[in-house]
């Protein structure tokens, strides 16, 4: 069920106006760096979507949760490439044992990377392991939880006099927020889109724990 919900979510005609709302024009004009993701799909019977927990020790972004990842090498073929080379580094997940089902729009981050999400369903057991250099944790959050708008929250933050629109998402005690936040939220928009369902996001105050930097 959630395998032919995902795939007709990724089509090319889903009729969404905003994919992303946190990518926005000011910071497409700071993306230089291209980089490419996994938003990972177990295929277990309640499908559950893979993340990790950076390490502590990493000098930009440390502790924060994101999806398995990073930058393009010279060596990669392309995007996906690059995020099924980045996951099998950080978590030991096989190119094997993912079907890439296709790619959400290109995520720009204030940061200045420009992300290619892809998605991609996972056959289940895998034998994964956090490589304890980039990646601290793999966690894994149900599939039906992070489709559900009520779950996600809206925050506005300020980095150099602009304000920025932020997304998180909380489960069993990991945040989730910012880029990854947006693109799996933008998933979940899409799946709602292709259903005919609303999707409203609850709008908080902006929290000090985050930092865009």
């Amino acid at each position: 069920m959630w395998r032919q919900r995902i795939e007709a979510a990724l089509a090319p005609d889903v009729p969404v106006a905003d994919d992303l709302p946190a990518s926005d024009a000011r910071r497409a004009r700071h993306a230089t760096r291209p980089a490419a993701v996994l938003i990972g799909i177990e295929a277990t019977a309640t499908p559950r979507i893979l993340f990790t927990e950076r390490s502590h020790a990493l000098r930009h972004h440390p502790g924060q949760i994101s999806f398995p990842g990073g930058r393009l090498d010279a060596g990669d073929a392309g995007p996906a490439d690059a995020a099924l080379r980045e996951c099998h580094e950080e978590i030991g997940l096989a190119r094997t044992a993912v079907e890439l089902m296709g790619r959400l729009p290109t995520y720009r981050t204030v940061t200045g990377f420009e992300i290619s999400p892809f998605v991609g369903w996972v056959e289940p057991g895998q034998p994964l392991e956090p490589d304890g250099v980039e990646v601290a944790r793999i966690f894994r959050v149900p599939m039906a939880y992070a489709m559900d708008a009520t779950h996600y929250r809206s925050e506005v933050l300020q980095r150099n006099g602009i304000d920025y629109r932020i997304y998180s998402i909380d489960f069993e005690g990991d945040h989730i927020w910012g880029a990854t936040a947006a693109m799996l939220m933008g998933l979940a928009q899409r799946v709602a889109a292709v259903e005919g369902q609303p999707f409203a996001v609850p709008a908080t105050a902006a929290p000090t724990r985050h930092a865009l930097d």
